[in-house]
């Protein structure tokens, strides 16, 4: 889907939309399985200022590998960025003079929408994704695997 990003939030429009994961590209890469939907949702408004600004929030379950017992777990993805569309790269201030730290975006007549969300959600997705300490099967393998130490023995007969 290609939009205006500078109509789009000068008119306060909005999208709202179930993408399937199958449709990012870029995903299948990082992803356990493609199976799943995100609930994608852009608005668009002009803020104080007349500062033209967009929110995109995009939430779903994705399905990672867990990188320490590599089995397949459920990442819940919730994001919401806010996005300052400004005319050009001159418009966007320093690091010093932003003290907010805001996102922007540069204005694009044809601004593709799906490649904004698959940015994003690539960004939130972890580095190295595991599962919760407890659900990991990677600590009762690495358990099972541990033979007693021998100066444990040792430790024992010291303290008789």
């Amino acid at each position: 889907m290609i939009i205006d990003n500078i109509e789009f939030a000068r008119k306060s429009l909005e999208f709202h939309d179930t993408i399937s994961v199958l449709q990012f590209n870029r995903l299948e890469d990082v992803l356990a399985s493609n199976k799943g939907e995100l609930d994608c949702r852009l608005l668009g408004k002009v803020a104080i200022g007349n500062r033209l600004e967009l929110e995109l929030s995009v939430r779903g379950v994705l399905q990672l590998t867990c990188q320490r017992c590599l089995e397949p777990f459920d990442f819940n993805l919730d994001i919401t960025s806010r996005f300052i569309v400004v005319n050009d790269e001159s418009d966007i201030p320093s690091e010093e003079d932003d003290l907010e730290e805001h996102d922007y975006l540069i204005a694009d007549p044809k601004m593709q929408l799906f490649e904004l969300i698959e940015d994003e959600v690539l960004l939130a997705l972890p580095l190295a994704p595991k599962h919760a300490g407890e659900d990991c099967g990677a600590d009762s393998m690495i358990a099972a695997l541990k033979k007693p130490s021998p100066f444990q023995a040792l430790q024992n007969l010291k303290s008789k």
